[in-house]
């Protein structure tokens, strides 16, 4: 596991961009915006991140972990705009959850109809033509990793948009499925 004590951390422009977008700062907290002008700068140091929580009268990062929540759902949405999550943008998620003590399961208990609404919409497009390619399976398992699911959680999540593909007269061996569906009958 990657120890952010001394560490350096450049996020891609695509996070810089978001942290100027007027969107963000419409949704977010005064507290949480300086912390975001302060690792949205070219090189984050972890020293300058402790030193504005601190400043900001906050005691520990968990303290926020609701807003710090919403930050990376919205940085879900701007990221998915394009429907690619590359490398970068990946690498940017896992470092603010790292960064923000996102745990396994805190996006399911603290915003689980937020991150249902975000994957609805990305099956729906990758399943409208009742095909998967290899670049989509990609995105899938990047889907997943986002927002740490189980491989059991994503596969029910996504049950609806694969029955309603396989009753379009998808080939269940184009849709990137283990299994049909249980209660789906052909």
């Amino acid at each position: 596991m990657l120890t952010l004590i001394n560490s350096m951390y450049q996020f891609s422009e695509k996070f810089s961009t978001f942290c100027n977008s007027e969107k963000l700062r419409q949704e977010l907290g005064l507290n949480i915006l300086g912390i975001i002008n302060t690792i949205s700068r070219k090189d984050f140091i972890f020293q300058e991140f402790n030193n504005c929580v601190k400043e900001n009268n906050i005691r520990k990062i968990e303290d926020i972990k609701l807003e710090t929540l919403d930050l990376l759902i919205l940085y879900a949405h701007y990221i998915l705009e394009d429907n690619v999550i590359s490398n970068e943008k990946l690498e940017d998620f896992s470092f603010l959850k790292l960064l923000f003590k996102i745990k396994e399961g805190d996006f399911r208990k603290y915003k689980n109809i937020e991150i249902k609404e975000i994957l609805k919409k990305q099956f729906i497009r990758a399943y409208s033509d009742q095909r998967i390619d290899n670049e989509e399976e990609m995105q899938s398992v990047n889907l997943q990793s986002l927002f740490d699911l189980s491989y059991d959680e994503f596969e029910n999540l996504k049950k609806e948009e694969v029955i309603n593909a396989l009753l379009n007269g998808a080939n269940p061996k184009d849709l990137d499925i283990a299994k049909i569906p249980k209660g789906f009958n052909f």
